[in-house]
């Protein structure tokens, strides 16, 4: 995949919708955020408070930058790139309910009257690494967004991979350890890489688990920086499961590099180590060829990785076969 974002210098503008935030700039052709904003997604007042927020804050930015034609949004899924269309996103589901299929791209297309684009946050992740990151000098490489959820975003021989009909491969929902009821999934099942590794859920498991009061995730990293036993046990699980994960990935997608992206990335010097050690024993019959053991690093984005990317899709549309909202 050639990097040449666009052959144009306009700017475009660019989501990054999770379950958390949603932020929002103006890039131009070389990845260089203009202006951006990030706020909390109004997600428990539902899809329609998420969708105005969305209009409201793009609205703002085109009075400033009128010139603009494209938008990108990456977005977490599951989604339909080329219709642009969420479905039923995992973890946008709130007391209002869950959204089911949503034209998003259309709606914004009709809000806002310029081209929109969707796609998955952590392809679009991936793809700015690939861009402008830490994944430039790299034909194989893997994200894992660590958030709400764990999104995963890959690039083989310098392509990103799609699973079937279009779709992204929703990596973060391989099942680690059937059956474990104390690990529990917003997509319904038991024991997904998700359950254990997004920052959201390792804040609940460390809770109930290892006997924590009720804190946030980055709470109980700041106590494991502080030597508190608790916080210790919970991030020796973390690194275990993320190395669980991460060597099945391997043996699917042989990156050569694994990105560590999120708000909950910032965590890493507390587990990165322990599951590079934890991957290579897991990983001793592929030792005789080293470029079959991915290095671990963290994103050089400062989590605005899916943002990047939003606009990386904006420019190169065609290439990644997205289709314009109709």
């Amino acid at each position: 995949m050639a990097h040449k974002a666009s052959r144009f210098t306009e700017h475009v503008l660019a989501y990054d919708l999770g379950g958390t935030k949603v932020a929002a700039g103006v890039m131009n052709s070389k990845g260089r955020i203009l202006e951006e904003i990030r706020v909390p997604v109004a997600l428990e007042q539902g899809k329609t408070a998420v969708i105005n927020q969305l209009v409201e804050i793009g609205k703002k930015f085109l009075n400033r930058y009128p010139k603009i034609h494209r938008i990108g949004v990456a977005s977490a899924g599951p989604l339909d790139p080329v219709k642009g269309m969420l479905l039923d996103p995992t973890n946008f589901a709130s007391k209002t309910g869950t959204w089911g299929k949503v034209h998003l791209a259309g709606i914004l297309k009709k809000k806002l009257k310029r081209q929109v684009f969707l796609e998955n946050d952590a392809a679009a992740a991936i793809l700015a690494e690939h861009w402008v990151g830490s994944a430039r000098k790299y034909k194989n490489a893997m994200i894992l967004t660590l958030g709400t959820g764990l999104g995963t975003g890959i690039i083989c021989n310098d392509s990103l991979v799609r699973a079937g009909r279009g779709l992204h491969p929703e990596a973060g929902h391989l099942i680690i350890n059937h059956g474990d009821k104390s690990a529990p999934c917003g997509c319904g099942n038991f024991g997904c890489a998700e359950a254990y590794l997004s920052g959201r859920n390792f804040g609940k498991r460390a809770s109930t688990k290892f006997m924590i009061k009720e804190l946030s995730a980055e709470e109980i990293a700041a106590l494991a920086r502080q030597h508190d036993k608790s916080a210790l046990a919970a991030f020796e699980e973390y690194a275990l499961m993320m190395a669980i994960a991460i060597h099945n990935y391997v043996v699917i997608y042989a990156p050569e590099i694994v990105i560590f992206a999120g708000s909950f990335a910032n965590a890493s010097d507390l587990f990165i180590e322990k599951t590079s050690a934890h991957l290579e024993k897991m990983l001793i019959r592929r030792r005789a060829s080293p470029d079959l053991m991915p290095g671990l690093t963290t994103s050089s984005l400062e989590n605005r990785s899916g943002l990047i990317g939003g606009a990386y899709v904006a420019f190169n549309r065609n290439q990644l076969g997205v289709s314009a909202a109709k």
